[in-house]
């Protein structure tokens, strides 16, 4: 008998967990598995999931709250006892606490909570309203996520906060942040050259950004280019930043990639300056291509990436005067920095598809 997986997602688009979920649906075994998604508005993987044989249901809602009863309403219709058992995953704070109190009193489900984003995300405010809204998550995390079959942390550092704040039980499990590995590795940059900076991310002010534009305009050299895949709420607000701080003619923005590989082969540097992260599947991307990466301390999975800085640059969060003074020193001494890629090429093979893949598959096996 198959397992009848429902895996709920509200915004579904092509970054980390967008990506994440694609993958891990596109390799599980359809003789195994019965794949239903569902979402809110949009989802740029809608035809291709329709092309596997997985079933979408998209809800025509802006906000996740009045979402819930139509979610409640697909979920019942999509229980049924002809399968080995039904499973609902739900992703990230908000939607597992929404998922919890809708959905955890039906019969005949198993509620799978996957985490992406450390706690100390919930710390950090922007404005009254966000310091409201993330307080009242805390407590629902408190109150309620104990009442899930199992708690998925995409990294280890993740898990263990959850385990030493609220002693629940959680099991880790790496996104698929690669799918094959480049053997081939960057030349070593020249300082004569260009640097080409590279940054994927959403335009949003959690991500940093403006951090990294200060940084920029910091730097004593002149000749580097910035290349800016992800779109977003601040890209008005990032742009006047960047002509303000006179650095609009070197930044260039692509939007929303579901490809980066291109962007990734033309740079010579990629930074990351999220104040918190999960996971960032671009920086394992981009050393797959043999290319150094300078990233903040952003809590989650980064140092598991980056093995507290033995395989990469890591700054200190939010400080754009340390972030440009180690864009400088890899600008003067590039060689280290590509000593720390080749260890790092080395590190990411945890992160593959197939492992991630095999991780699900197990976990939804035992429930």
């Amino acid at each position: 008998m198959k397992i009848n997986l429902i895996i709920f997602l509200s915004r579904f688009g092509v970054g980390g967990a967008g990506n994440s979920i694609f993958r891990l649906c596109k390799g599980l075994p359809k003789k195994k598995f019965n794949i239903s998604i569902i979402y809110l508005k949009n989802c740029p993987f809608d035809k291709e999931f329709k092309k596997i044989g997985i079933k979408v249901y998209k809800i025509k809602s802006n906000k996740t709250f009045f979402a819930m009863s139509k979610v409640l309403s697909i979920t019942k219709f999509l229980i049924s006892k002809k399968y080995k058992k039904n499973i609902f995953m739900s992703n990230i704070h908000y939607t597992n606490v929404l998922s919890l109190i809708f959905l955890r009193n039906l019969n005949n489900l198993k509620m799978v909570l996957v985490e992406r984003t450390p706690l100390m995300e919930l710390n950090i405010y922007f404005g009254f309203i966000d310091f409201i809204k993330k307080n009242i998550i805390k407590l629902l995390i408190y109150l309620l996520y104990n009442t899930s079959d199992v708690i998925v942390c995409n990294s280890a550092y993740i898990s263990k906060n959850f385990k030493n704040k609220y002693k629940f039980k959680t099991k880790t499990i790496f996104p698929p942040s690669i799918i094959n590995f480049f053997q081939s590795s960057k030349k070593i940059y020249k300082k004569n050259k260009t640097l080409v900076i590279v940054t994927v991310c959403r335009l949003t002010k959690e991500k940093g950004l403006d951090v990294l534009f200060q940084a920029l305009s910091l730097l004593k050299f002149k000749n580097y280019k910035l290349l800016i895949a992800g779109d977003g709420i601040e890209k008005l607000k990032l742009k006047q930043l960047s002509e303000k701080l006179n650095i609009s003619s070197k930044i260039k923005y692509f939007g929303f990639l579901k490809d980066i590989n291109p962007l990734l082969k033309l740079s010579n540097l990629y930074v990351n300056t999220s104040y918190f992260e999960g996971f960032p599947n671009s920086v394992v991307e981009a050393i797959n291509h043999g290319i150094p990466v300078i990233c903040s301390q952003s809590y989650g999975g980064i140092n598991e990436i980056l093995l507290n800085g033995k395989c990469g640059t890591i700054f200190n969060n939010g400080n754009s005067f340390d972030l440009a003074s180690k864009i400088e020193e890899y600008y003067n001494n590039p060689q280290k920095f590509f000593s720390k890629t080749k260890l790092a090429k080395k590190n990411i093979k945890r992160f593959t598809l197939r492992k991630n893949i095999l991780g699900y598959e197990n976990l939804f096996n035992k429930l």
